[in-house]
């Protein structure tokens, strides 16, 4: 065995020793805020008070007027995604963009298509599309119905 296979030997004992312990909870007792030391405002008693943690890490000073502002960003609802497998003739683009391997452009002519040329009645009608070839024809088909 040479030095560096020791090396990583050693390493992975270390480790899996350092696993074992943390499995006994021994790091669980010290709380990583008791650890640091904060500036606190006045007005909390206490770091134990968790509606002053909360606060601490919720809350940010503004510079321009000084009032407290959500430093949270607003998330987007995640739209659920449609039941599979959808109708080709009446999804729309956004329910199109669920089928892998289909992005925003391509449900746009996939629906730009739809609306000049009619609808569509079979997998063979799809390469027609601009962008859609027998592989990726395939591989949409798996999720579409055909009225």
């Amino acid at each position: 065995m040479n030095a560096a296979e020791k090396k990583f030997l050693f390493l992975a004992l270390f480790l899996f020793a350092l696993g074992g312990v943390s499995h006994l909870g021994v790091f669980n007792r010290l709380s990583p805020l008791e650890l640091i030391s904060l500036p606190i405002n006045p007005e909390f008693t206490s770091l134990a008070d968790s509606a002053s943690l909360d606060s601490l890490a919720n809350d940010s000073i503004s510079t321009d007027n000084g009032d407290f502002t959500s430093n949270k960003k607003e998330k987007k609802p995640k739209k659920k995604a449609p039941a599979f497998p959808l109708s080709i003739n009446t999804a729309s683009k956004e329910d199109l963009c669920f089928i892998k391997g289909v992005g925003p452009s391509l449900a746009q002519k996939i629906v730009e298509h739809r609306e000049a040329k009619g609808s569509f009645r079979s997998g063979k009608d799809l390469e027609k599309v601009s962008g859609i070839g027998a592989k990726k024809r395939m591989a949409i088909e798996e999720f579409v119905k055909f009225d």
